[in-house]
């Protein structure tokens, strides 16, 4: 186990729902991603970790998700980008197989956020530095509530659910803890897609002045 992955697990513990990945995903994955991420997928498998504070993301189950939402943006240009773990809330950490772009998309607000630098140490380094992701990044935030009340409320998320607002934002639904759902993440993030807007980006500080 190397740094990257002790410090992981020193910061979310082991899994709260294991969930291995079948040698016949990660076989196809093996020549189109760097080899760390095989490593780290062959150990943690797609799993659930702090009872869906994060999971890890099967990249070919998200593919269809994270591509609907990143059609006609300048992330299409920039990198193929794959999803590797998903927030209670939906919110994806995608990574360039290219370049090595790390990109956090926000489905809730119809944005994402990351830089246009490239992988200065090598992909393998730039998908090791990925799972140095602190919690903090994915706590419940801007919200009315916590992630242990929405646990309190509605119980932990399995790997293929987030929490949803019911209804959803864009069609007059409230951001409170009244109106969240447990919710299948493959269909809400799709559906919330639909009712979107153009996608907002901030890859450089340039952009907030856009």
């Amino acid at each position: 186990m190397d740094q990257f992955l002790r410090c992981f697990l020193s910061d979310l513990g082991q899994p709260t729902e294991y969930v291995a990945a079948d040698e016949a995903i990660l076989n196809e994955l093996a020549n189109k991603v760097p080899s760390a991420l095989i490593k780290y997928w062959r150990e943690l498998g797609f799993s659930v970790f702090r009872q869906g504070l994060l999971t890890l993301c099967n990249p070919i189950d998200w593919q269809p998700v994270v591509d609907e939402w990143i059609v006609g943006t300048e992330l299409t240009e920039l990198d193929q980008f794959i999803p590797v773990m998903l927030g209670p809330m939906g919110k994806l950490k995608l990574f360039g197989l290219r370049q090595g772009y790390r990109i956090s998309l926000l489905p809730l607000d119809g944005a994402f956020i990351g830089t246009r630098d490239k992988a200065q140490h090598g992909l393998e380094t730039a998908a090791k530095v990925l799972f140095l992701a602190s919690t903090s990044e994915y706590e419940i935030k801007d919200e009315q509530f916590t992630l242990p009340q929405a646990l309190m409320k509605l119980g932990p998320l399995a790997p293929n659910e987030i929490y949803g607002f019911v209804p959803m934002v864009p069609l007059g639904g409230a951001r409170d803890l009244d109106h969240l759902q447990k919710v299948d993440a493959f269909a809400y993030l799709s559906i919330l897609r639909q009712v979107t807007g153009e996608l907002r980006g901030i890859m450089e500080y340039g952009d907030l002045l856009r």
